[in-house]
């Protein structure tokens, strides 16, 4: 048997000492010494540790002694046994190029199977791109899972355990007939689905097997069809895929159907979404109890209306107020709706989550009659605005701010607004010791919001910043308001002066 060069480089000597004589007359070019020309002599090169020299590297496949022996017709006088080894599969950590025939060329990740590893002699047999048991160095590559182990690790998920070795798409398959196999195989089904490449033969020895077999795919074929028509046709109808519908496994999206929901209860494992306007017809007096027993068990979500094409935003705290856990705006509109959604969640440091208070979950509630709070502590909050400092306006020139404070929550709370007088082109530090006092009957839903104007010369009013907070979150005490700009973001160095008392009425103690 014939030797083959080995791909280690510590392993060039082996080779060297039988052929380096006769090698070196034939390419006395490539000798630079004569101590590379002595038998037994080792490269220095191969001491060096792997993870100093061949890491992210391709490692070497042969070192200059073994580069050479192909240059010459091979001699013998080395033969190494090869012993057929386990089967394995194995995938290409480098690219290969064969240097022979009876060499497998192959790029990074392919997949080489039916491998046998030989003992000891660097080279490992497979099959990839068509050829079968060809050469390929062991180097190159890095053995993958055992396919015996993966076969056990999946045998509880297939249908025949561990006697199914694959699959086979056959839903719009072809299948056809033919003879001219191999002797007792002589029947052939050729397999052919619109996603496969190449067609699956199968053979069997009786022409009849044939037929039993090709009459069981085409109908196994036309079932899947048939199957795969059903769920286009319930996707179309509850408007979700199938693949997306599976991902879920909390909630399904359902079409929201008030009469189903009378009829056979609320099921909480369903949600729905509504656009805006189909919400404010729900959340009017007469269908709110409905609406407000529906979130108690199911969730909704709203959204914008199609008609705004200019992605402006609806006003967000009546959905709240009827209990949607999930209100979407437009983001990217810097309005009063995506402000207040932002002062919202500072109850909860932000989080994007907060829990509703518990008189929503009372049947006798109603968001519309301050008369059914139970448990809610009313409160009053007086604020005196003294300054403000360092207030500039887009453009050019000085600013002439006011103040508007107002508070937006519930119907009965909402509506009350204090404005301060203008303070002409003084935008550095404006003082207006003005104050005004507000009632707030249900404190959760409640939002305080201070919005600073600039009034130009005709009288019009110009945006320069604003802060929302929740009632809840307001405590007694000179307090110093950041300004933020429509988008939430932080106004650098412009901030309110005001002094703030948060007492409840019935008892008289400040918070």
């Amino acid at each position: 048997m014939q030797a083959r060069p080995i791909p280690l480089p510590f392993l060039c000597q082996l080779y060297f000492s039988k052929w380096g004589h006769s090698e070196r007359a034939r390419n006395t070019e490539d000798v630079d010494g004569s101590v590379y020309g002595t038998p037994g002599y080792m490269d220095p090169s191969s001491f060096t540790s792997k993870s100093e020299t061949q890491t992210n590297q391709q490692p070497p496949l042969r070192n200059r002694f073994e580069s050479r022996l192909h240059k010459g017709p091979p001699e013998y006088g080395v033969c190494i046994t090869g012993k057929v080894g386990v089967k394995v599969t194995v995938k290409a950590v480098y690219d290969y190029q064969a240097q022979r025939d009876d060499e497998l060329s192959f790029c990074k990740h392919a997949i080489i199977t039916n491998v046998n590893k030989q003992d000891d002699s660097g080279w490992w047999r497979g099959d990839y791109g068509g050829k079968k048991q060809h050469f390929f160095p062991s180097n190159y590559v890095q053995e993958m899972e055992p396919q015996e182990n993966r076969d056990t690790d999946n045998s509880d998920s297939m249908l025949l355990g561990n006697l199914q070795k694959g699959t086979l798409d056959v839903m719009g398959a072809v299948v056809e007939l033919s003879v001219g196999g191999r002797p007792g195989l002589e029947w052939i089904l050729r397999i052919q689905n619109p996603n496969m490449c190449t067609a699956f033969e199968v053979a069997v020895p009786q022409r009849e097997q044939a037929l039993e077999w090709m009459a069981s795919i085409k109908e196994t074929a036309q079932n899947a069809t048939v199957r795969e028509n059903q769920h286009k046709e319930m996707e179309r109808a509850w408007r979700i895929a199938k693949e997306m519908s599976n991902l879920i496994i909390y909630c399904r999206s359902v079409a929201f159907n008030a009469d189903k929901i009378r009829q056979q209860g609320y099921i909480f494992y369903e949600m729905s979404s509504f656009p805006e306007t189909k919400a404010e017809k729900l959340i009017c007096q007469q269908e709110n109890k409905f609406f407000l027993k529906y979130h108690q068990i199911q969730f909704s979500r709203v959204y914008p209306k199609g008609q705004r094409i200019d992605s402006s935003n609806y006003n967000p705290v009546p959905m709240w107020n009827s209990g949607s856990q999930m209100v979407a705006l437009n983001y990217q509109t810097p309005d009063k709706a995506m402000q207040l959604n932002q002062g919202k969640f500072r109850e909860n440091g932000n989080c994007g989550y907060l829990l509703r208070p518990e008189f929503m979950f009372r049947d006798e509630f109603d968001p519309y009659d301050k008369n059914t709070l139970v448990g809610v502590d009313p409160l009053t909050i007086s604020i005196r605005v003294i300054g403000a400092r360092h207030l500039s306006k887009t453009g050019r020139g000085t600013a002439s701010p006011f103040v508007e404070i107002e508070v937006v929550g519930a119907d009965f709370d909402s509506g009350v607004k204090l404005t301060t007088k203008t303070v002409t082109d003084n935008g550095f530090n404006p003082v207006w010791n003005e104050i005004c006092e507000f009632d707030i009957a249900n404190p959760p839903y409640a939002l305080l919001r201070f919005v600073v104007q600039d009034e130009d010369m005709f009288g019009d009013s110009n945006f320069i910043g604003q802060a929302t907070y929740p009632v809840l979150c307001l405590r007694t005490g000179y307090r110093c308001v950041p300004l933020k700009n429509g988008f939430n973001e932080d106004l650098e160095l412009a901030s309110v002066l005001i002094h703030i008392t948060v007492k409840n009425p019935l008892v008289g103690i400040g918070c």
